[in-house]
Formats: structure tokens, C-alpha cells, sequence
């Protein structure tokens, strides 16, 4: 119960402090093979709608490995391959895109932890994630182009009743290098005397933070031993460091908020809806 209340206190400077709120909702259907005892193959693919269900917003497929080497261990690989879906997006020429993206490549390895409690199940997941942006025109001064990010997530489930097994969790996103620099000069504005900035330095991929809160309620529903349906709801708050530049000093966009002193926090919720299948065999 503890650990309940400390997940939902974290989640509360969403409501006080966001900026943005948005709704979304996720789809998969995956299989899970069982190569033998502890060793599993598996394969997803998930359908991501736009905020506030404004569109497609990516499609992801998934091909991973886990292995138990001890009932209470299990270790993982996979890749994600991710295609975001852009609507109406501005392009230099001023013409609007509708379309896939350039494609995102996503490798993750896991391990998590478990213990059973009568009739209780915890667990400890920790993820190392890299991913690469092969989008040519992003701005590397903004954005990192190979992300690292570690993921912790603990959980529990409730294995009381005979084919639903509820389940809640909560998950810190921690990105290891974001951009970073430094700032100096006296202060400017813009032509419309309405944003401030100073002169800004990249001094690389440095930036250690905390930037995603992930609170996760869902139910298992099993009606065979072949068959596994998941519908939960996700709380997802991001706390996004920006650097508005595009590395001479400049705004990177017109019409973007500007930090008086180059950087500054963008704070997002998300509520998100999502519908899980899975088979096993």
C-alpha cells in the first residue's frame, strides 16, 4: 500500500503543474513461443494512436528473447522497430506531410526479479534502452540521436481468482544522455520583443535525469492456458528538459517558447488506454 500512495504522490505535480493533457490508447496482438523450459521466443505488434486520438500515431513491432536460468530470474532481449505516423506535419517548404516518419530502432535488454508472496506476486524490472533516430533533419541539438535510457519498474500482481490476474506497477524513465551546454552573453529577445535568450554552447550528451512517471493498472484474463487478454489504463507524466536552439544561438522554431535562459521544463500527462492479446504456445 506504501508503494502505492508514494506512485500516485509522484504523479501529482502532473495536475498541478503540466502544461499539456492529452489522451491516447495502444493495441497489440503478440505471440509468445515456448522453445523449451524457461526459454521463450516472442513477437508483437502494437498500434499506437496520436494524442488525444487525433490519428495513427505509430506502428511498433517488437521480436524479443527471455530466459529463466532460476524461477525467480528472468532475463531479456529484443528490438523494436518503431514508424511514426506524422499528421500535418510542416515541412520547410511550408507544404504539409501526412505519413510515416523516419523510422526509430530500439534495442532493450532486461532483467527482472521476482517474489511470490501467498498470493501475491512482486517484481523488479530494470531495462537498459537504446535507440536510434534515423530521422536526418532532426535537430541533434534539441535531441539526442542515440538515446540511452534505464527503466525501473516494480510491480505486483494478484493471482487470487481463477482467470483474472489484476496487476499495478509503477515505472521511472531515467535518459542518461540528453543534450547539454552552457549559456552566456547578455540577454536578447526576439522581433516580437516577447521571448528572451542567451548565447548558447553545446558541450555534448550529458544530461542525467529523471524524465518519465509511469503508473500502470491492468487486469490477465485467461480463458485458456493459450490465450491471455490485457486491457489496462497507463498515467503517464513527462518532464522534458528542452534546449530551444539550434545551436548558433538561435530559436529553433518560430512560434516556440523560448527560456530566458536558453533551456527550461516542458511538463506532459498522459492518460492512455490500451488492449493487449496475447498467444502462448
Amino acid at each position: 500500500m506504501k508503494k502505492i500512495v508514494l506512485a500516485l504522490a509522484l504523479l501529482i505535480p502532473a495536475a498541478a503543474f503540466g502544461q499539456s493533457f492529452s489522451t491516447g490508447g495502444r493495441a497489440s496482438v503478440g505471440v509468445d513461443y515456448k522453445i523449451k523450459k524457461g526459454l521463450h521466443i516472442e513477437a508483437e505488434e502494437e498500434v499506437r494512436a496520436a494524442d488525444s486520438f487525433a490519428g495513427l500515431g505509430s506502428l511498433r513491432t517488437t521480436l524479443g528473447v527471455t530466459y529463466k536460468p532460476v524461477n525467480f530470474l528472468k532475463v531479456g532481449l529484443g528490438y523494436t522497430l518503431i514508424n511514426p505516423y506524422k499528421i500535418n506535419k510542416e515541412l520547410d517548404d511550408d507544404t504539409l506531410y501526412n505519413g510515416f516518419w523516419a523510422p526509430r530502432h530500439r534495442l532493450m535488454a532486461d532483467v527482472t526479479g521476482t517474489l511470490k508472496a501467498g498470493l501475491f506476486s512482486f517484481s523488479l524490472r530494470e531495462r537498459l534502452q537504446f535507440t536510434h533516430n534515423a530521422d536526418d533533419a532532426m535537430n541533434v541539438y534539441q535531441s539526442t540521436r542515440n538515446a540511452l535510457a534505464l527503466k525501473s519498474r516494480i510491480g505486483v500482481k494478484y493471482k487470487g481468482f481463477q482467470y483474472v490476474t489484476p496487476s499495478l506497477s509503477f515505472e521511472a524513465r531515467a535518459a542518461l544522455n540528453d543534450p547539454w551546454g552552457e549559456t552566456s552573453g547578455s540577454v536578447q529577445t526576439t522581433s516580437n520583443s516577447k521571448r528572451d535568450y542567451y548565447a548558447y554552447t553545446h558541450t555534448g550528451y550529458t544530461h542525467a535525469y529523471f524524465n518519465r512517471l509511469r503508473l500502470n493498472l491492468g487486469a490477465d484474463i485467461e480463458p485458456s492456458k493459450h490465450h491471455t487478454i490485457t486491457p489496462y489504463v497507463m498515467f503517464d507524466y513527462l518532464m522534458d528538459y528542452e534546449i530551444d536552439t539550434n545551436g548558433s544561438s538561435k530559436w529553433a522554431e518560430d512560434g516556440v517558447r523560448l527560456f530566458v535562459d536558453g533551456t527550461g521544463w516542458v511538463y506532459s500527462t498522459n492518460l492512455i488506454f490500451g488492449l493487449k492479446y496475447m498467444y502462448n504456445f
